[in-house]
């Protein structure tokens, strides 16, 4: 069975650019304060530690070399085995591998055998610098075959930054007053509601793409693949029915932890089938796809 449209993909607009290096730049009347003459760095030079856990870019130098606020909603997730970038636009985002390795120290110092390898340095807990070589040309703020230093700092995120980030790293959650609390994924899809035992089997064996559906008190994160949107909620859900937007879906529960959700499309009628993460994190699912490349 094949379907055109699942209820994620019809809730993720369509609009989103493809994960690229960068967001697209924010309109210069989000740039209002920034420090073209500015010599002072953003925080302290210090710190030789590698990088851990979520930073937000804060600032970085122009093509010019001026130092400004950063000019995109951008973040470096830093585990031991991965870097994720996830940019955020709007209520939209985007997370993704566009770095090829973990971030770790290196110092500010060109490397010997690689002279435009990427540089990590003055990096603990609360911040680090990043320097890399840009060869984009004509870009608004990035040089042309010269370094690019962009500051992150932790504990740092815009309001929907902030609403994402809860949500993908939320752990498991089940609220029996509000069954729908928690963190799904889409396992598969179904034609109908029968003989559900073995059409379970069915798709268990033959896993869709990684998509998740994160339904907090006050709104819902859908991802997929490497896209996403924020909605705002209502709380209590019905159990009955999923909204978004003007579209109503009907709920059928085969479990607690197992849920169908009718998708109508012209004149048939499809089911996506969610289970509860009861485990882990969707950022852990997502991680542990781009640790395997």
């Amino acid at each position: 069975m094949k379907t055109n449209l699942t209820l994620l993909s019809a809730a993720l607009v369509a609009a989103i650019s493809p994960l690229h290096c960068h967001a697209q730049e924010l309109p210069d009347s989000a740039l209002q304060e920034r420090t073209s003459q500015l010599e002072i760095l953003p925080y302290p030079s210090e710190g030789t530690e590698n990088p851990r856990g979520v930073y937000k870019l804060t600032y970085m130098r122009d093509k010019h070399g001026n130092l400004i606020q950063g000019p995109f909603d951008q973040y470096k997730i830093c585990t031991d085995s991965v870097t994720l970038m996830l940019n955020v636009q709007g209520n939209r985002f985007t997370i993704g591998k566009t770095d090829n390795t973990a971030f770790n120290y290196t110092g500010e110092t060109p490397d010997a055998h690689l002279a435009t390898a990427t540089r990590i340095f003055d990096s603990n807990a609360k911040h680090f610098t990043l320097k890399w070589w840009s060869d984009t040309p004509g870009h608004l703020y990035f040089p042309h075959n010269d370094w690019c230093t962009e500051y992150y700092e932790s504990g740092q995120y815009s309001e929907n930054g902030k609403k994402i980030f809860d949500a993908l790293m939320a752990p498991p959650a089940h609220d029996p007053k509000n069954p729908l609390i928690g963190t799904w994924r889409l396992i598969g899809m179904m034609d109908e509601l029968r003989n559900t035992k073995k059409e379970l089997k069915r798709i268990r064996e033959n896993p869709i793409v990684r998509a998740y559906t994160i339904f907090t008190p006050h709104h819902i994160v859908a991802i997929s693949r490497n896209t996403g949107s924020l909605f705002p909620s209502p709380n209590p859900y019905n159990k009955k029915v999923f909204k978004v937007g003007q579209n109503e879906n009907k709920i059928t529960w085969l479990s607690p932890d197992l849920i169908a959700i009718e998708i109508r499309q012209d004149y048939r009628t499809d089911y996506e089938i969610l289970e509860r993460v009861t485990h882990g994190t969707a950022f852990d699912d997502i991680s542990s796809y781009y640790t395997k490349d």
